[in-house]
């Protein structure tokens, strides 16, 4: 999942995704500088919040493209 999500984050143009967690959760990336990719969890600054989240690599279930969930 770490090898995905990095690439995801390299490619361009860059494209809109989410990252979907085992608890169903699914959080928007619409900027690759909105997430820091750490060993073993990443940090995400969400669009329009104020808050950091932090979801560990084990828990993220998927990477979905906006325009596959559109």
């Amino acid at each position: 999942m770490r090898e995905e999500l990095k690439e995801l984050l390299d490619q361009e143009p860059f494209e809109p995704f989410h990252i979907v967690t085992n608890s169903g959760e699914k959080y928007l990336v619409e900027n690759p500088y909105n997430v820091a990719p750490g060993e073993t969890c990443i940090g995400l600054f969400p669009p329009r919040t104020n808050r950091w989240i932090t979801i560990r690599l084990n828990q993220m279930t998927a990477l979905e493209s906006v325009h596959e969930v559109a």
